[in-house]
């Protein structure tokens, strides 16, 4: 499932880190998505189960409500960047039995790459299932972004006050959003909540000012230095930050919620958050 989106904080994403991708999550949406939940829990959004389904060792964990949260979101943002009315029923898929989703896919087959027969309703479903697997995928990956981004900043000393975070919403509305039912209506839209978007905000600030900082010290580094020994010496402050390897390493996951951002995943792709 390609996750071409915009993400709502403005500013561009930043570049990678030393192999950190600080960006949101996307991965992703890149002026206008997903990003949320509160910096000390990962916990945002209602009721549901609150076991621990991943763990950012010195960062936090992710429960199964959040991530159960946020799949939906990211169903709503992939359809739709900038929904200006509701998805159709069956865009998010609805475990177990699939029932709208399955609907869905018959009423618009453009949706479902058939190759011959009609496919059955028992070929719908398993469709619909692996839609869900890629958007839990999708989604957990995106949630252990925003704590390795969370992580990045402490080992470097990075705070993002409250104000912060609600100024830099403030302006990114801005531009996005000129009217406030604007903005409200696409937290309505998405399934977002005005405690998400501001963490959104708070976790693009911690990204702009870990880039602000290694630049701050790469240009710190001492004048007529060899092409050679400029290297060397930038390699040593991009070692102030893990790699992705790194961080996949202090991530924990439970059985049946494995990425490749986990240090359990035994795949093909390379450890860490795939480009």
């Amino acid at each position: 499932m390609e996750r071409s989106r915009v993400r709502l904080p403005a500013g561009p994403c930043a570049p990678p880190l030393n192999g950190i991708h600080v960006r949101t999550t996307s991965h992703r949406i890149a002026a206008l998505g997903v990003l949320a939940i509160a910096v000390g829990g990962l916990t945002a959004c209602g009721g549901g189960s609150s076991e621990t389904v991943a763990r950012v060792a010195g960062v936090d964990s992710i429960s199964k409500a959040t991530l159960d949260h946020w799949i939906p979101v990211e169903a709503i943002v992939l359809y739709n960047e900038k929904p200006t009315k509701p998805v159709p029923r069956g865009v998010i898929p609805d475990p177990p039995d699939y029932t709208a989703c399955i609907a869905y896919l018959i009423t618009n087959p453009q949706k479902v790459v058939q190759s011959g027969s009609k496919p059955t309703p028992g070929q719908l479903k398993v469709k619909c299932w692996q839609r869900y697997q890629e958007l839990k995928v999708l989604t957990l990956n995106t949630l252990i972004g925003w704590d390795w981004t969370i992580g990045a900043g402490l080992a470097l000393g990075i705070k993002v006050s409250d104000a912060e975070a609600r100024q830099r919403l403030k302006e990114a509305n801005k531009n996005l959003f000129p009217k406030n039912a604007e903005f409200t209506d696409y937290l309505r839209l998405t399934q977002q909540t005005f405690a998400d978007m501001l963490f959104r905000s708070r976790v693009q600030l911690v990204e702009a000012k870990l880039v602000q900082k290694l630049t701050t010290m790469e240009k710190l580094l001492p004048k007529g230095l060899t092409a050679q020994q400029r290297q060397r010496a930038l390699a040593q402050v991009q070692k102030a930050l893990p790699p992705n390897k790194q961080w996949a390493q202090k991530t924990t996951c439970r059985t049946g919620y494995v990425t490749s951002a986990c240090k359990q995943y035994r795949g093909r792709l390379s450890p860490g958050l795939p480009n």
